[in-house]
């Protein structure tokens, strides 16, 4: 509440107040447009097509740090504390209409909304066009719509998330994916038409205010190549205006983003399989190699050459040289890895050192009527232990739950880390679960969920 009410302080208020009465009617023609384009695509798509999907509702609860003194805020580990909650709703609808098939996902939370992904998708088995043949075509428009949100550390020194006045729900993104097939090879084209301005939801934003003025759009494309074969498989991403870089608003992401300036090439080969080599006292064993390299017009290309083999059935190695990039080739490293039973182990030969060490193993349960599986591993071996975990699940019928405890190295000590618990029900069609995660100063986060399926 004290986070919300700082949105409302002189700063931010008069400038909301003046810029909000000039830009009220594109504001309402906006708020409009994304509840309309969710009623008809709904209504439209229950009416005429086949309706599937789910819907969920969430409760999240977290304890707020329990001090005992007024004057210094201390979180001292407590029985009994505070909790603050957060509920969220999320829905995810698809509507098939034969031809093409209608997607939406929209999601709110306390805040307000957070997203609204209107997409369709159509797919074909092929489709000739001047006498070329094109298989497995399928094209996916997409709208992005939000509200946006930045990340935040709240009066209480725990992570938050807040809308950005004057928390407007605003047109992110178009997004048009093409995908086919010719001849053994597989290509992609992402086109999109992006606010490159828009905040990113898991960072903070310096300006106080989003308004739709702010917004600045922008085109750029991913092209995906990719051709395989039994013996190697060849992939590029040719980038104009464009990164691969995720693209994402509160609740939703998806790969590709818009980067003006930025163009840049990349290929990459791997899994030419050279067979079996003899190396006097000790043999290759399905030896394969690969190279990788990335090209742009500001920086220097760079290019990697990478190979594993099988020493035998409990050994492997392999390695990476980098031959351009820099003024001399580099050796990346060679490494041996050796597994036996539970037990694995990297070993870095060029430094001779013991990069990784663990150990991991897993059984079933069968108790009566009641299953399971009861999993344990260890990590950080090589340094004496740095990390356990263990994980109990176990189903029967409807009704399923599932324990995990881990233990880690913090400084110089090794103790207690997390506690995580589930409980789940499935009564068809829907879904109701619980979780609850206990860290070293007690409980870090409670959730039930709700969904049904339809």
């Amino acid at each position: 509440m004290e986070q919300n009410a700082s949105f409302s302080g002189n700063s931010r208020g008069q400038h909301g107040r003046n810029s909000g009465e000039q830009n009220r009617p594109l504001e309402r023609t906006v708020r409009f447009a994304w509840f309309a384009a969710l009623v008809l695509a709904i209504g439209g798509g229950a009416a005429y097509g086949q309706l599937s999907g789910q819907f969920g509702l969430d409760l999240v609860a977290r304890r707020i740090p329990t001090t005992v003194t007024g004057e210094i805020k201390l979180d001292t580990p407590s029985e009994f504390a505070m909790l603050e909650f957060g509920i969220a709703s999320n829905l995810d609808l698809k509507v098939d209409f034969g031809l093409a098939d209608l997607l939406i996902d929209a999601a709110t939370n306390m805040a307000g909304p957070e997203h609204l992904v209107l997409a369709g998708e159509a797919k074909a088995g092929s489709l000739a066009a001047y006498g070329i043949a094109l298989d497995e075509l399928s094209i996916r428009p997409e709208m992005w719509f939000a509200v946006p949100f930045e990340a935040v550390v709240d009066v209480n020194n725990l992570p938050n998330a807040v809308v950005i006045p004057p928390a407007d729900p605003l047109f992110v993104a178009l997004r048009l994916t093409t995908s086919w097939s010719y001849a053994g090879w597989s290509i992609k084209e992402l086109l999109m038409f992006q606010d490159v301005n828009f905040p990113a939801p898991s960072s903070s934003f310096a300006p106080l205010y989003y308004p739709s003025q702010s917004q600045s759009y922008a085109w750029g494309s991913l092209t995906y190549v990719s051709w395989r074969a039994e013996v190697t498989s060849i992939s590029g991403v040719i980038g104009f205006d464009a990164a691969q870089a995720g693209t994402s608003v509160k609740g939703y992401s998806a790969v590709g983003t818009v980067d003006p300036g930025n163009l840049f090439v990349t290929l990459s080969v791997s899994g030419i399989c050279l067979g079996s080599r003899d190396c006097g006292s000790f043999a290759l064993g399905d030896l394969q190699i690969g190279a990788s390299g990335t090209f742009t017009p500001t920086q220097t290309p760079s290019a990697t050459v990478s190979f594993s083999s099988r020493l035998s059935k409990e050994a492997g190695i392999g390695g990476s040289l980098t031959l351009f990039g820099g003024a001399i080739p580099t050796l990346g490293g060679i490494t041996l890895s050796l597994s036996s039973g539970p037990f694995q182990t990297a070993i870095a030969l060029d430094t001779l050192s013991v990069r990784n060490l663990s150990a991991s193993a897993g059984t079933s349960l069968s108790l009566g009527s009641m299953t399971g599986a009861f999993n344990a591993s260890a990590t950080g071996l090589e340094r004496g232990l740095t990390g356990l975990a263990m994980r109990l699940s176990l189903a029967q019928g409807a009704f399923s739950a599932g324990t995990s405890v881990a233990f880690a190295q913090r400084g110089d000590e090794f103790g207690f880390a997390s506690l995580g618990t589930q409980l789940a029900f499935r009564l068809s069609p829907g879904v109701l679960s619980f979780q609850a995660t206990f860290g070293r100063y007690g409980l870090t986060r409670a959730a039930l969920s709700t969904g049904v399926n339809f």
